[in-house]
């Protein structure tokens, strides 16, 4: 989900090692620091005739091997920019021996980053353990067109059988890749792994924009997403070695509201599983979530009444498709009082205060107003939920702060048995948060500390209700 107002981060974060010329080609990876956070990322060098290209990959960000533009390298020396929605980010670092160190500048805010040659991050490091294992399961890189757009996946199924019943696995809020890798969970691929263990096949695919598939995410709404899965579906059905009749939606977040859309009058759809499904409109859980999400952070009540006062505004914005402009001058006094609230040593790395500011007011407006945000707030996702008949599970986390149970989980039965569907099963995860990972306060903040694995008995219940339910 799309959240807090109150934490100021960059988005987007990327550096550029010179070696010597000899042996520069090949992968150097490493840290960067900008106020309090800190982001492991890698560089892949490559040689051409008379020069050198990058490619920056950072796991959390879910940025994967993307073109450096702008750099230079004299004299061990190096220089590089990447413009991006928080400004323009100015790397200039040092080459000595086999590292690199120097400071980033952004929005008047300076950090540093250093990297070492050879030196892979914890991330990719998984993925190609990952990829060495002998899968128990077929996988195969599919590909099909949602009118325009293309979309590229990967599909699983069981080496032995045919014509097997099929989950499409739907991700939430935000750009995902086909994993719904957050932070180094990867929560898609972790559950296609067991599906496709116990005799499903399971297609994932990346969303709009992400990896192989074309398109643009905030540029899209819920809907076209829904029209995404329905491509799924139809390319599904094509296939020898799936069942037809047997095809499930599987919805993380907004992927459950996407997976209700599919489904609406859809006999294509045997049965549905929400995770940590929505059921209100994207406003009213956007200011539940933050006020939880900044309790446990500790804000104080008067911090945290200021960001409520702010998102309820941003609200009627949207759901009045009102001018964005007029909520400039709100947001950039928010933004000077949040400023000050900072600790001298972040205030001290900011060499701009007034690049600082509004930077964040603009990253802030370009974050809300889009396509993507504009249907998030006006839709209603109990009114599509009152039309399905399929079987349903619904699962919750009971520490989720982003979709928290207790607002969401009495709506969508409401509006389920109000249609006449009693095919429902709920079950809630007491210790797992929105990525159902086992946590201490639920808080996004630990998502990347907390192991990244599921709390005992999630798969498991998972595939019990789809054997009951697909097979």
């Amino acid at each position: 989900m799309k959240i807090i107002l109150k934490a100021i981060t960059v988005l987007l974060l990327l550096a550029f090692p010179i070696y010597a010329q000899s042996d520069i080609a090949g992968t150097w990876g490493g840290e960067i620091k900008m106020l309090t956070m800190q982001l492991e990322f890698q560089l892949k060098i490559v040689k051409s005739k008379n020069s050198f290209a990058g490619f920056m990959s950072i796991p959390s960000q879910k940025l994967n091997e993307y073109q450096l533009q702008v750099f230079t390298f004299k004299k061990n020396k190096i220089h590089f920019e990447l413009p991006s929605q928080a400004g323009t980010a100015k790397f200039d670092g040092d080459l000595k021996a086999d590292s690199i160190k120097g400071k980033i500048l952004q929005a008047g805010i300076e950090g540093s980053f250093y990297l070492t040659k050879n030196k892979k991050t914890g991330a990719t490091v998984q993925t190609e353990i990952k990829k060495s294992e002998l899968l128990s399961y077929s996988e195969e890189e599919v590909a099909f067109k949602s009118g325009r757009i293309l979309l590229a996946g990967t599909l699983t199924y069981p080496k032995s059988g045919n014509k097997f019943p099929t989950v499409i696995l739907l991700t939430g809020n935000g750009p995902q890749n086909r994993d719904e890798d957050i932070l180094g969970f990867k929560i898609f691929e972790r559950i296609a792994d067991y599906l496709s263990s116990h005799g499903f096949a399971v297609l994932r695919y990346d969303d709009r924009g992400v990896g192989g598939s074309t398109g643009n995410t905030m540029r899209s709404t819920t809907a076209d997403f829904a029209d995404d899965a329905k491509a799924a579906i139809d390319f599904l059905k094509k296939q020898s070695n799936i069942d037809s009749k047997k095809i499930s939606l599987l919805g993380h977040s907004e992927g459950a509201s996407i997976a209700a859309l599919a489904a609406d009058n859809n006999k294509d759809v045997a049965c549905l599983i929400f995770m940590s499904a929505p059921g209100l409109p994207g406003g009213e859980i956007l200011l539940e979530q933050q006020r939880l999400i900044l309790k446990a952070g500790k804000v104080s009540d008067e911090i945290i009444g200021q960001n409520l006062e702010l998102q309820k505004k941003i609200n009627d914005v949207l759901l009045k498709n009102k001018d964005f402009e007029t909520l400039r001058k709100d947001i950039e006094t928010f933004a000077q009082k949040d400023f000050e609230t900072l600790s001298p040593e972040i205030k001290n790395s900011i060499k701009d205060k007034n690049a600082y500011i509004n930077s964040t007011v603009q990253s802030q407006i370009a974050m809300f107003d889009n396509p993507w945000f504009h249907y998030y707030i006006q839709y209603d996702p109990s009114l599509i939920l009152s039309k399905i008949n399929q079987p349903v599970l619904l699962t919750f986390g009971g520490l989720d702060l982003q979709v928290p149970v207790n607002q969401n989980k009495p709506v969508i039965e409401e509006a389920l048995k109000r249609g006449g569907n009693n095919k429902i099963k709920s079950v809630v995860f007491h210790k797992a948060n929105h990525l159902y990972q086992e946590a201490v306060t639920g808080s996004p903040a630990e998502y990347q500390s907390i192991k990244k694995e599921f709390v005992d008995g999630f798969l498991k219940d998972i595939s019990d209700w789809l054997e009951q339910n697909l097979k």
